[in-house]
């Protein structure tokens, strides 16, 4: 409504065919007697206030809008002329019925009153046109002037207007060429606009695409259900509409889904200025690594974490296909820590190695010193690089399932991360890592010369690829090392054309240089050190110690601390009973931990018979190994100590001797993530050493492999394992030492 309509009776509303007068007024709307001589009753909010001329109306029918305004005053006024003629040869009078009779009416031989055909009364207006178009001097001067061409009127025209008011309405009595060419979207009836936005509105990408005149036909279908008989619908200007949003959807479902997903994009870059602002993603590497052990090729997944603002690498796993999100959170782990790299020669290259102990442990209660180590900035390549540890404030990623687990948004609620998901549907929103993406395409060709360098697409790929005998292969390790030097004395020694500064917009910058701008800004961001800040990463578990240990998962375990929680009284550490949390680490199940509540450290329990381990002993051999036990027969057809002999066997067996492709597959993941949870376990035993020299050496059931019998790379081997097992000694018989 264009304003509030203040009605009474005998108030006129012009409607669809013409004027109308109020007889009734109700709570809901009035009643009108149209110029046919019939009742409707009209909504009030389908009425707009209006004024016509000096016999104006008093409101408009909402069908007429906004067509009615769109119009110029003298096709209005033209409009208005010719309906008065229509109904007075119809009816007799100029406003329809005798309600609205104007002075003298009715005039012969007009209406069916005098019993003069309908051509007899067309033939009498025409004749009376042309007498006032004779004596109207305007017009006679428009005609002296050439703007009209002649000054009476045909019975055929006045024919023509009766033939379109009853077809059309008001409508029709509109001179179509006085409107071409000025009309916009506006004159559309909203109503139409309306259902047809919402039609257009459900292609978001989810709805396969149809024609347009599809489209039109749900609309029209949609108009019919709704009641609303009474619009019209001019054709050119109503299909230049539909064409146009059909247009503006684009061609693919994919262009359906930006167009849709654009009314949320921002309009300016999120301004991340702190370096705690991280980005998250997970990509397969391009380089396909070997396995000493299966003697298999295979591919594996890189998790890059990068700070935003600065563009520092902060973080950079390699691990198995597919990532999970405990390794996501280890990869965070990584980001909160600081890592030293000393480059002596040519040949002398360290790994990362944690230098955030001991001057950075936090100890609860104690003061905090936080260990500033000065990131390199100069451009020597000869001396110490240290990737430096942040404190996280967010986390941006793309909706996959291990950046949303329940896990892994837990454990950044309890840190006070802010996870900050993409839009759905649109991965892109993370650009900082998928640019960093393109980048790993030199630290890939330059591994080994090349070493199982696929390409990104099939059609780049060698035919000799993942040939042992046509080219060196390295190992996962050694590719983790190669990526960590990468980023220490390539990528953040290097221009990136993402970080500009205001006022010096052509400077060419490198990441670290942007780092210590910005710690110039926010001060400290450094994360408190601690050596058992990996444990608040692992899933917890709540068990009941016993006599012997605690069982878990088929398997027992003991220690020291078993002491102290075997005899603690219900309610100590959960309110309904005597069980106590657990720390377990999926990758490796040689030990659990847990931690005190007494001195707030944690302590190891390792499994009752680790010592009979060779072979990574994970959740993928135990599973296999209790499906083996059950197809033989299960646990009732032998002695609990020969089932246990009989996993020990079992997964010796496999280790051994695989034959199944997918199992070998399996065996390389789970023996590629044990062993990237030894070292990530040593390192935090290492600094609980530093503090606590009781602490005892590191539980490590053997070192990782870093070298291929194909390979010959820069990086020493690894000392050999504290001890060795001879697979040809007999196993021991525990009835003969029981006895």
């Amino acid at each position: 409504m264009s304003g509030p309509v203040d009605l009474h009776v005998g108030a006129r509303v012009l409607m669809a065919f013409g004027p109308a007068v109020v007889v009734e007024l109700g709570r809901h709307g009035p009643t009108v007697k149209d110029a046919l001589g019939e009742n409707q009753f009209i909504r009030w909010d389908h009425l707009s206030l209006a004024g016509i001329g000096e016999h104006g109306v008093d409101a408009i029918h909402r069908s007429l809008q906004p067509w009615w305004d769109s119009l110029s005053p003298q096709a209005r006024a033209d409009a208005i002329v010719k309906l008065e003629v229509v109904l007075e040869i119809l009816t007799a009078h100029r406003d329809g019925h005798p309600l609205m009779a104007r002075e003298g009416e009715p005039f012969f031989p007009f209406g069916e009153g005098f019993g003069a055909s309908l051509t007899k009364r067309i033939e009498a207006m025409a004749r009376q046109l042309t007498f006032e178009y004779s004596v109207d001097r305007v017009r006679v001067r428009r005609l002296l002037a050439g703007e009209v061409s002649k000054n009476s009127v045909a019975a055929n025209t006045i024919r023509g207007w009766i033939k379109a008011w009853k077809a059309q309405g008001l409508r029709g009595l509109v001179d179509g060429r006085k409107t071409k060419g000025r009309q916009g979207f506006d004159v559309i009836d909203p109503r139409f606009v309306r259902i047809a936005d919402e039609e257009f509105a459900q292609f978001d990408g989810t709805r396969s695409k149809v024609s347009l005149v599809e489209i039109e036909r749900r609309i029209l279908v949609r108009l019919k259900q709704e009641g609303i008989d009474d619009i019209d619908l001019p054709q050119r200007i109503t299909q230049q509409y539909l064409s146009t949003r059909f247009a503006a959807l684009g061609h693919t479902t994919k262009q359906h889904k930006s167009a849709a997903l654009r009314r949320n994009s921002a309009r300016a870059n999120y301004p991340a200025t702190h370096p705690g602002h991280f980005a998250v993603d997970v990509t397969r590497a391009d380089n396909l690594v070997w396995d000493d052990v299966y003697e298999r090729v295979y591919s594996v997944e890189i998790i890059t974490i990068i700070s935003i603002p600065s563009r520092v690498v902060v973080a950079c796993r390699v691990v198995p296909r597919s990532a999970n999100s405990l390794e996501v959170a280890l990869a965070l782990y990584d980001a909160m820590r600081p890592f030293s790299m000393v480059i002596e020669n040519e040949t002398s290259i360290d790994d990362f190695r944690w230098c955030g102990i001991p001057a950075s442990l936090d100890f609860g209660d104690n003061p905090v010193s936080a260990h500033v180590s000065r990131v390199r900035t100069d451009r020597a390549i000869i001396g110490r690089h240290v990737k430096p540890g942040i404190t996280p404030i967010s986390l941006r990623a793309d909706n996959g399932a291990i950046f949303l687990s329940r896990d892994l948004r837990a454990l950044l609620l309890e840190w006070g991360v802010d996870l900050m998901p993409s839009r759905a549907g649109r991965p892109l929103d993370n650009t900082f890592v998928e640019r960093w993406h393109d980048r790993l395409q030199a630290a890939y060709q330059s591994f080994g010369n090349g070493a199982g360098f696929k390409g990104r697409a099939v059609h780049e790929r060698g035919r000799f690829v993942g040939w042992v005998g046509f080219e060196p292969l390295g190992s996962w390790r050694e590719l983790q090392q190669h990526l960590h030097r990468f980023i220490a004395v390539d990528y953040h020694r290097n221009r990136h054309g993402g970080l500009k500064v205001p006022g010096i917009e052509d400077g060419n910058f490198t990441p670290l240089e942007r780092f210590d701008m910005l710690h110039q800004v926010t001060g400290r961001v450094l994360a408190p050190q601690h050596p058992d800040l990996i444990y608040s990463l692992l899933p917890a578990k709540w068990l009941t110690p016993g006599h012997g240990g605690i069982t878990f998962r088929g398997l027992t375990y003991d220690g020291d601390i078993l002491d102290e929680i075997r005899g603690a009284r219900p309610g100590t550490y959960r309110a309904r009973d005597a069980k106590v949390p657990i720390l377990f680490d999926p990758r490796d199940r040689s030990r659990i931990w847990h931690r005190s509540i007494h001195d707030d450290r944690i302590h190891e329990l390792i499994w009752r018979d680790a010592h009979l381990l060779d072979a990574p002993l994970t959740d993928v051999i135990v599973d296999a190994a209790r499906t083996l036990i059950q197809n033989r027969g299960g646990n009732g057809v032998v002695s609990r100590r020969n089932v246990t002999r009989e996993i020990i066997t079992a997964i010796t067996q496999l280790t051994t001797a695989p034959t199944d492709e997918e199992w070998r597959g399996k065996l390389i993941r789970a023996s590629m993530r044990h062993d990237q949870a030894i070292l990530d376990h040593a390192e935090a035993q290492a600094a609980r050493e530093l503090l606590d020299p009781t602490a005892g050496a590191p539980t490590i059931g053997r070192i990782p492999r870093t070298a291929s019998p194909a390979a010959d790379f820069d990086t020493p081997a690894p000392d050999p394992a504290p001890f060795a097992i001879d697979f040809d000694a007999p196993f021991p018989s525990y009835d003969d030492e029981a006895s």
